[in-house]
């Protein structure tokens, strides 16, 4: 089986036909999801949906960083983790949102949460970046709280997104706690930046850019497959021959057969290996 360990089901596209998606992915062999959340209003989406489909979808709850020009208030993230993580007993109007849910222990991670300058290039902006770097040390903070793992995400700032994390987590002589645990979502890096994931044990997550994009083509045959997790992203970054239409998770095998080409080995290699890696991570079975 095969686990889409980042897509966004509960996102207004898959509004109409949801449970299509849901079955069609099954259908292709991918047989888990992780959706995480990008606002709270989406966080508790995604909470309600996994608590829908228990066992099948986890939620990860988490704020984008674009989120924080908006300043949001990250202790009512605090009411959703510990509503869903200590709470036995279905609850309904939450006082977070409009949205009503019922809690479970159906919480696997926090995010998707991290930094993202892609909207300052050519600019300082460093009041905007500094909030960034407020809400994602924030959130950090509530990771550790909770032992929770951490799905990152991070485009045009990796300087200071190891920054941030080495300031939270505080490595000693070099060496960092097990506490740490996460994943780079939609990795951008290089391989200067697959050290330093490596470094702190990270995972890394690749989409169905993998299927045209000449950079991460040129660097997955050096990330070994005890790092590497599939992702969709979806609905965006539409692998390879669908680009243009919405994604959806069961193109999963398309992203999954693109890494095996490149590491020269079959596709049961990197389906088995990538199970096993989110397993681990995410600690579900």
């Amino acid at each position: 089986m095969y686990i889409d360990t980042h897509c966004h089901l509960n996102f207004p596209q898959y509004d109409a036909d949801q449970a299509m998606v849901i079955g069609n992915a099954k259908k292709a062999g991918v047989k888990q999801f992780i959706n995480p959340g990008v606002d709270l209003f989406s966080s508790l989406q995604a909470v309600n949906l996994a608590c829908k489909h228990a066992g099948v979808i986890f939620a990860a709850v988490g704020i984008h960083p674009y989120e924080a020009q908006h300043d949001p208030d990250v202790s009512q993230l605090d009411k959703i983790i510990r509503d869903g993580l200590h709470q036995s007993q279905p609850q309904s109007h939450s006082t977070v949102s409009r949205v009503t849910y019922h809690v479970s222990r159906s919480i696997v991670a926090m995010g998707e949460c991290g930094l993202d300058y892609h909207q300052y290039v050519g600019e300082e902006a460093l009041g905007k970046k500094d909030k960034q770097k407020r809400l994602f040390a924030d959130q950090l903070e509530l990771a550790l709280k909770y032992d929770l793992p951490v799905i990152f995400h991070c485009r045009d700032g990796f300087d200071d997104f190891f920054e941030v994390i080495d300031s939270v987590f505080k490595p000693t002589q070099g060496v960092y706690p097990e506490d740490l645990r996460g994943v780079i979502h939609c990795f951008s890096g290089g391989l200067q930046e697959v050290r330093q994931a490596r470094e702190r044990g990270f995972f890394i997550g690749f989409d169905g850019n993998v299927t045209y994009s000449k950079h991460l083509q040129s660097i997955i045959p050096s990330i070994p497959l005890s790092m590497i997790l599939l992702e969709t992203d979806s609905p965006y970054l539409t692998p390879a021959p669908h680009r243009g239409t919405r994604n959806e998770p069961k193109y999963i095998p398309l992203i999954a057969d693109q890494i095996a080409r490149l590491h020269g080995i079959s596709v049961k290699a990197i389906e088995e290996a990538t199970t096993a890696n989110a397993h681990a991570l995410f600690q579900i079975s």
